[in-house]
């Protein structure tokens, strides 16, 4: 079976992968383009935490190394192989701007250590981020340093001028463009081919399976777009359409693998799979359950003590108030932490929801003197996102889209609420994210 690298027609790069060369073909610590008789090596970078945020096993034996070291190293590497320019392309963002606008994040964590010893004849000169749907750029430690956001909001441009006799950048800049589809003329002969694909899949993914009279958004009641830092209407259904499935005493999922919002959109689009309407109610397609759940994942039941139900919850909540995949949606249970606590020893107690969704005052024993039974997704229990891994005990199930799928259709209208399912509190000088009215 041919592999995405052996199909691409560009080089792949990244130079900071253990055991890269015996698991993988095709992939070099970076590579040199012509252009305009200006030699530019580009040096690939992997973000560390990349074997977390694919499907455990998927790395094989790979291991991320440090990111900074393997930059400098290939850095150099191209230099000695006649680079003129080096650009690094990392796979690390900017997590947000201090209160005097300054950025901080990984990727600036990053830049400043590759260019530290600040010489001009071995420095990166541009680096460009990910990952994190940020928008920035500036100049960090003499190099041009920038992100656009995620999933086409946005694209960069980056415009160096460099002398053409001594190689060196005179003018460097970037520009940020909004893709617009009504500025794109669409090629008849993709149209063509996608054509009778869109027909075969429209009856399936067209059909409703139930609606809700209110939106069910991706974002989180404090705001963040991707529902990362705190409790979502869609993370609340979805773990719902779980706990109700299976009987069990609570449910999770990572925030990481909801990725759109469940209802229909107001505004009608050609290529979506949701029908014109006029709310409420709001339409939820099949089509559209396959959008907030596109990975295949499949829900998973098990036993667990109240200590290791606490090292999951741990877990979810150890990058805030950094937004982060594995923020945990709940259902059964709602939890306080404590977001100023040292990460792993930030959860403060845990109580049962009733049966209207409420918070009680049952609590739940997060020791190992207890047992409850959980619905997580596939992931999750095979160790993704840094959760424990349950793969021995686990009682594989439906695939999660379809449990979902069903438990709207049985259910409808639902009318989801924010609960109060996870409740932030702080002991220290790092504030709660505040939630919306």
């Amino acid at each position: 079976m041919q592999s995405q690298i052996d199909l691409a027609n560009f080089q792949y790069v990244s130079a900071n992968l253990l055991n890269r060369d015996a698991n993988l073909t095709g992939v070099k610590d970076f590579e040199i383009f012509d252009v305009g008789g200006v030699k530019i090596g580009v040096v690939g970078i992997t973000n560390p935490e990349a074997p977390e945020l694919v499907f455990p096993g998927n790395f094989g034996t790979i291991v991320p190394t440090d990111p900074v070291k393997a930059a400098i190293k290939a850095r150099g590497a191209a230099k000695d192989a006649g680079a003129d320019i080096v650009v690094v392309i990392a796979h690390m963002g900017v997590t947000g701007f201090d209160a005097f606008g300054a950025p901080f994040g990984p990727l600036i964590d990053f830049a400043r250590a590759v260019n530290k010893d600040n010489n001009k004849n071995s420095k990166v000169d541009v680096i460009i981020g990910d990952h994190t749907d940020v928008q920035f750029s500036g100049i960090i430690d003499g190099a041009l340093v920038y992100e656009n956001r995620s999933k086409g909001l946005t694209y960069a441009k980056a415009q160096l001028t460099v002398d053409a006799e001594n190689k060196k950048i005179l003018d460097q800049s970037v520009t940020f463009v909004t893709p617009l589809a009504s500025d794109v003329t669409p090629d008849p002969a993709i149209v063509a081919m996608l054509q009778p694909y869109r027909d075969a899949i429209a009856p399936i993914l067209n059909t409703v399976v139930g609606d809700s009279t209110r939106i069910i958004p991706r974002a989180d009641a404090c705001g963040n777009s991707v529902g990362r830092t705190c409790e979502s209407l869609v993370g609340d259904t979805t773990t719902d359409a779980m706990r109700a499935r299976y009987g069990v005493n609570f449910s999770l999922t990572n925030s990481g693998g909801l990725r759109a919002d469940l209802t229909c959109p107001t505004t009608d689009l050609p290529t979506d799979f949701c029908p014109p309407y006029t709310p409420p109610p709001y339409p939820i397609t099949r089509g559209q359950v396959l959008t907030v759940l596109p990975f295949g994942n499949v829900v998973v039941t098990l036993t667990v003590n109240g200590a290791e139900l606490k090292t999951m919850l741990e877990n979810g909540v150890s990058e805030m108030p950094v937004a982060n995949g594995r923020f945990p949606q709940v259902s059964g249970l709602c939890f306080t932490y404590d977001i100023s606590a040292p990460a792993g020893s930030r959860v403060t107690g845990a109580v049962y929801q009733a049966a209207d969704g409420s918070c009680t005052m049952v609590p739940v024993l997060l020791t190992s003197a207890s047992t409850y039974t959980i619905a997580e997704n596939d992931f999750m229990a095979n160790g993704g996102d840094g959760y424990p891994n349950f793969t021995s005990r686990m009682v594989t199930r439906e695939i999660m889209d379809e449990v979902l799928a069903d438990y709207l259709t049985a259910s409808s209208p639902i009318s989801p609420s924010i609960q109060g399912r996870i409740v932030c509190t702080t002991s220290g000088a790092t504030a709660c994210p505040v939630v919306l009215p």
